[in-house]
């Protein structure tokens, strides 16, 4: 049978690794269920608030634009800009924008307006109408169902949910088996898998966009040279 990384039995694979019992499904109560619960949480947050993989990336479609034309003085960062996107409210990190025929797009600028205090997140300006943003987000993996991509533990892979569970054993084991040294172990034993996972993710991912002569100068400026 496959699988199954469900937020329990993460953190029950946590427990194991500290040698103790694991939580059964009616407990919500313990002292280990509220330590377990704040340390998963904490995992979560840390992984993928610092980490790009493949299950936290998003790609959502920006357009229309709003013209800064016709925004209030202030709204802009500079004149440089011709349209202001929304992003997500789930967003954490931008990792690249790209226009309507997938050109990644190096003019954009992200920025918290003065005239728009209130915004959750900043505004990214450009000078494309239409674009494609490409960002991660800090995956909700404490609910039960849902069907966004993100919202269970279930959806995640092995791999990914064996580092949650050294996070989780190597944050709470001070407080769960009062062992410094077991500690340090497991926070180590943490770091060897997080350097793991970025090399499967990696394998598992192109490498680069391949060059060619519409998107490197350097290409373009040899196969041009001497010609007026």
């Amino acid at each position: 049978m496959p699988v199954t990384n469900s937020a329990k039995e993460i953190i029950n694979n946590a427990l194991r690794l500290l040698g103790s019992y694991h939580i059964p499904d009616d407990d919500t109560s313990s002292a280990t269920y509220e330590i377990t619960q704040r340390a998963f949480e904490e995992a979560a947050n840390s992984i993928f608030s610092e980490n790009i993989f493949q299950f936290n990336t998003k790609r959502i479609y920006g357009g229309p634009g709003t013209a800064v034309s016709t925004l209030p003085d202030g709204s802009s960062p500079s004149t440089d800009w011709s349209y202001r996107h929304t992003l997500p409210d789930d967003y954490n990190l931008l990792i690249k924008v790209v226009d309507k025929s997938g050109t990644t797009i190096l003019d954009w600028t992200l920025d918290n307006t003065t005239a728009d205090a209130d915004a959750d997140v900043p505004y990214l300006f450009t000078t494309e109408e239409y674009i494609n943003i490409y960002y991660t987000f800090i995956p909700d993996l404490i609910i039960g169902s849902g069907t966004n991509q993100g919202d269970q533990a279930i959806r995640m892979p092995a791999y990914l949910a064996r580092l949650m569970s050294l996070h989780i054993a190597a944050n709470s084991a001070i407080e769960l088996s009062g062992s410094e040294t077991r500690a340090d172990y497991l926070y180590q034993t943490y770091e060897k898998a997080l350097r793991r996972a970025r090399v499967i993710e990696g394998r598992s991912s192109p490498a680069q966009q391949y060059i060619n002569d519409s998107n490197s100068s350097f290409v373009n400026a040899i196969k041009y040279y001497g010609k007026v």
